[in-house]
């Protein structure tokens, strides 16, 4: 399956309309309509785009168009001693699941015939940019509000999309496979959701640890609100901040910088290793995340996105009527599914010590 940007491909318009017919129908500002729908193909082909090099989301989560996700869970005994006339009993990995949802949204732009008539280029390209903006906003938010959200969603009749580890309140049947090295076996009670008093670097240090336990080393990802800003840079507080160099300012031989790029506000070193930290106005103060980024869309990030029949991002489809204009109550559509694909891969926390909530992501 095709995962590029979409474009308007044969949505768009009616069946054998062209650029000379569309030429004959104008804007009041004296725009031709195939000059218009040039225009929205670009930015929709811009937006689709970056919804997948964004540094924050694209390093959160992987595409798919499968309905569902596989993993391991629990362990076997392993190797037994020898013996001469009995034979080991075998062993085989044990597997559980979830599904993953999909979900349509739909943004009217409200373009009617009489609107149309009269209509200026200022104004569409108002809307466009608008519509553009939305587009980013559905995208963005859900993710957000998936890593945040601590119950599983409801995927049909009887399927589940999944949570973070959350003390098998979601499935009483997953078990993390064990990792002796990092401290030893796991249980159905082990959580990624929780929940202390305070922005400390103790807190931190317990969250990282729920990560690094599963056998995954640094550098970690820190995602923190926008509102805390100035208590995660406190280093009264987070003893192990250390601020991103700046190409501008020059400083003395013995500052310590980060050498991370421009989308984070600096590191954070942990015993288990260092935590590159971003801030985001969508999550409410009180609220962060830890987990491991492997890259722009790999299949190991702690997020999976499962796309509809036309991919990435938004196309725009023409409308059930037309009294006269293309674009006429003109509609854009997306598709996608947010999920977890791995229950351990990251942690959420709450800055409370009394117990968890979901936050509301903007």
């Amino acid at each position: 399956m095709a995962l590029g940007p979409m474009d308007l491909k044969n949505f768009v318009l009616p069946t054998y309309w062209d650029a000379a017919t569309l030429e004959k129908y104008r804007l009041a500002d004296g725009t031709t309509y195939d000059q218009l729908v040039a225009d929205i193909a670009g930015a929709l082909n811009i937006v689709n785009g970056e919804l997948l090099s964004e540094p924050l989301y694209s390093g959160l989560l992987s595409t798919t168009d499968e309905l569902a996700i596989e993993y391991p869970v629990g362990d076997t005994n392993g190797f037994v001693s020898h013996t001469e006339y009995t034979k080991p009993d075998a062993q085989r990995g044990a597997t559980t699941g979830h599904m993953l949802p999909l979900n349509a949204y739909d943004r009217d732009l409200g373009w009617t015939w009489d609107f149309l008539r009269k209509a200026r280029r200022t104004q569409l390209d108002a809307d466009i940019a608008s519509a553009m903006k939305d587009l980013r906003n559905v995208w963005h938010r859900r993710i957000l509000q998936r890593l945040f959200t601590s119950t599983f969603t409801a995927v049909g009749a009887a399927g589940r999309s999944m949570p973070l580890a959350d003390a098998g309140v979601a499935d009483p049947a997953y078990i993390p496979p064990a990792a002796p090295e990092r401290g030893g076996t796991f249980l159905a009670t082990h959580t990624h959701v929780l929940f202390a008093a305070g922005i400390t670097q103790a807190n931190l240090l317990t969250a990282v640890g729920h990560v690094w336990e599963h056998n995954v080393d640094g550098p970690f990802d820190l995602l923190i609100s926008q509102a805390d800003l100035a208590a995660w840079t406190n280093t009264a507080n987070v003893t192990g901040f250390v601020p991103r160099a700046d190409s501008l300012i020059r400083y003395g031989a013995t500052a310590d910088l980060a050498t991370v790029d421009e989308s984070y506000i600096g590191a954070v070193e942990t015993d288990y290793g260092p935590c590159r930290m971003r801030a985001n106005g969508r999550i409410p103060t009180g609220y962060w995340s830890v987990y491991k980024s492997y890259g722009a869309g790999d299949q190991r990030n702690p997020m999976r996105v499962r796309l509809g029949e036309y991919g990435v991002g938004a196309t725009l489809l023409k409308a059930e009527g037309i009294r006269e204009y293309p674009l006429e109550h003109a509609i854009m559509f997306t598709e996608f599914g947010e999920a977890i694909n791995d229950r351990v891969g990251a942690v959420i926390f709450r800055n409370d010590g009394g117990a968890w909530a979901d936050p509301t992501i903007s």
